[in-house]
């Protein structure tokens, strides 16, 4: 029995994955313009094997968008959990998505968002994130803190894009210290790295 968690799953897994991407790439399609029958021709397997996976297509490019995003998530919290603080984390997400930039060029020109890089990358800091986004930030505006948060997260998700489009020539140290001087003194960003 091919139950989810087994070896032969997982390849069988892998190999559609990699076949849609391989349609996404030489065939410079969108995912709307990907087949069933393509994926399964290039993976080599019947059509019920690739349902007993997924339920179509976009069902299979969510799932692949989830696991990157949990697995940018786990890179950012280990690096942030051995002592290197905020910076080590930033660091590491864009160390990850340098590592699989194939993928994200692909995910961004898709996708044309990184809303669930973003949610999943944010996940672990939900309570500090509802303290900061009800923050007065001294001017007037209630939770003020929330637009900040937005620009911010808009503003990283563009950097990527612009990251990817370069060829990833820039360092991760490099794009945090571009970070820093963007959101320096007194900016929510120095706010957030200084806690």
């Amino acid at each position: 029995m091919n139950k989810p968690n087994n070896r032969r799953s997982q390849n069988t897994d892998e190999a559609i994955v990699r076949a849609a991407f391989a349609a996404m790439v030489e065939g410079k399609k969108p995912v709307s313009k990907i087949t069933v029958r393509e994926i399964c021709e290039r993976a080599q397997i019947n059509r019920s094997t690739f349902y007993a996976h997924y339920l179509d297509v976009y069902d299979l490019f969510e799932k692949v968008e989830r696991h990157m995003a949990e697995m940018c998530q786990s890179r950012m919290q280990e690096n942030f959990q051995a002592g290197g603080g905020f910076r080590a984390a930033l660091e590491g997400v864009f160390e990850f998505v340098r590592e699989y930039k194939e993928f994200y060029m692909l995910y961004f020109n898709e996708m044309n968002r990184a809303s669930y890089l973003i949610q999943m990358m944010n996940a672990p800091y939900q309570e500090q994130l509802k303290t900061i986004h009800r923050q007065d930030m001294g001017h007037g505006v209630p939770e003020e803190a929330a637009y900040h948060f937005s620009f911010f997260t808009a503003g990283m998700t563009s950097m990527l894009v612009t990251w990817l489009k370069g060829g990833c020539q820039e360092s991760p140290q490099q794009l945090y210290q571009l970070l820093e001087r963007v959101y320096g003194p007194g900016s929510l960003f120095r706010q957030w790295a200084d806690e």
